[in-house]
């Protein structure tokens, strides 16, 4: 194959084939650069320190795995946040290896994973939970994960406040403590929709002030916040209170915006949509925050399912990258092209008749 012209490849089991894709194949697409096959890594940070994630919770859409990695591949992500329960069940029917085959093959960063535990359940419950934490965070070590994401509970019918403040206080240091000789951050957040407070006796955090007062509470070198710029404007944070975290007090960073004509304290969680440039909590001014103070963890879209009914992953996927691709750029940071952007500029060369 001569040089620059373009050429598909599957990636199966970790290795290179020419021809058509296949069931447990992932799609990847390769370009010439004088090597007989170089990797068109259009994954690149670049002068950037964040990570752009691929959230597929955030946005509120499933699929296989492979389906998924080549979303993430397609429109650019650096990184992916995957789904460590689904991870361990693989390794357990097989081995970590082929449970991990697709992520090796994307060489795709792994920026984070959901831990799943209901911090509103009952002692019991929690310790059998926390338990099981183990081996989820001894398979996040082995995929090379760094960072976990846990939200407290907006309301209970358990505690009032202030004793149901120590008890979370205790259970999040409790986590922190199995994650962190695992090298792993515990990326702490907060929901501020208002029907999670709906039928609940005592209200728990759903505003800024509160969460940052549990976060800070906890004890563990490896914790910090999820900030989420939805939950951070709905729970009536500002501009001014973000401007003073700084870069090792953030694990992960999520990036949504309130539906148009919704009052913040009446916003449910279907009121997010994707993350617009401007409005009340001015994302690009956000982006340039984390940037100034150097934060490098990873950075995702994020809008609830409701908010594009009858529209495919892809374009779902498209738009959240044209989202955050803007602001990045408004904000005057470098985006990589995508994939197939970087091929259209490779220029075409016909090969000599003989």
């Amino acid at each position: 194959m001569s040089t620059g012209t373009q050429c598909v490849w599957a990636v199966k089991f970790g290795a290179l084939s020419s021809g058509t894709l296949s069931s447990g194949t992932l799609m990847l697409r390769f370009v010439s650069v004088g090597s007989p096959v170089g990797f068109c890594h259009y994954m690149i940070r670049k002068n950037n320190l964040m990570l752009k994630n691929f959230s597929p919770a955030a946005l509120g859409i499933n699929g296989r795995q492979s389906e998924l990695i080549e979303l993430a591949l397609t429109y650019g992500f650096t990184g992916m946040d995957v789904d460590m329960h689904e991870m361990l069940r693989r390794a357990q029917r097989t081995n970590v290896e082929d449970a991990a085959k697709y992520l090796e093959a994307a060489k795709i960063e792994v920026g984070g994973f959901e831990l799943g535990i209901d911090l509103d359940s009952d002692d019991d419950a929690f310790t059998s939970q926390l338990g099981a934490l183990h081996p989820i965070a001894d398979m996040g070590k082995e995929l090379g994960a760094t960072r976990s994401y846990i939200r407290v509970p907006a309301a209970t019918n358990r505690l009032p406040y202030h004793e149901y403040f120590d008890v979370q206080g205790g259970r999040l240091a409790q986590i922190g403590q199995v994650l962190e000789p695992r090298g792993i951050q515990l990326g702490i957040g907060f929901s501020a929709g208002k029907e999670l407070e709906e039928e609940k006796e005592f209200a728990f955090v759903r505003n800024v002030e509160g969460f940052l007062a549990l976060v800070k509470s906890v004890a563990g070198a490896n914790v910090g916040m999820l900030l989420d710029t939805w939950d951070w404007f709905v729970g009536e944070g500002a501009m001014d209170q973000l401007s003073e975290v700084k870069a090792d007090e953030i694990i992960a960073v999520r990036l949504g915006s309130l539906g148009e004509d919704v009052e913040p304290a009446q916003a449910t969680s279907c009121d997010r949509v994707l993350p617009a440039q401007e409005g009340a909590l001015n994302h690009v001014s956000v982006i340039k925050h984390l940037a100034e103070i150097g934060f490098e963890g990873p950075v995702s879209p994020s809008a609830s399912n409701q908010s594009y009914k009858g529209q495919t992953r892809e374009s779902i996927v498209q738009r959240a990258q044209e989202a955050v691709d803007g602001i990045s750029k408004e904000a005057g940071l470098s985006v990589a092209k995508l994939p197939m952007e970087t091929i259209e500029d490779i220029p075409y060369e016909p090969n000599p008749i003989s």
